[in-house]
């Protein structure tokens, strides 16, 4: 039974690239590791989640503070 032409392996005589001696799965996820690392070390540059939201947030209302003080004893 002979294999479908991707699948074959390379002959011994055919030269080969430095990415065919890799696992392909394991060099998917060390890419993908890698990626997502910089996009972390990016965030992190740039000041975090919070910062980036902030700019298409609308700005917080007003705080209003309340102060309540005892009544006053009748005078006499």
């Amino acid at each position: 039974m002979r294999l479908p032409l991707a699948k074959q392996p390379p002959s011994d005589d055919a030269p080969r690239s430095w990415t065919s001696l890799l696992p392909r799965r394991n060099f998917r996820r060390a890419l993908f590791l890698v990626l997502i690392l910089l996009a972390v070390l990016a965030i992190k540059r740039s000041g975090g989640l919070g910062t980036m939201f902030d700019a298409v947030a609308p700005p917080a209302p007003p705080t209003y503070q309340l102060r309540v003080t005892p009544p006053t004893p009748p005078t006499p």
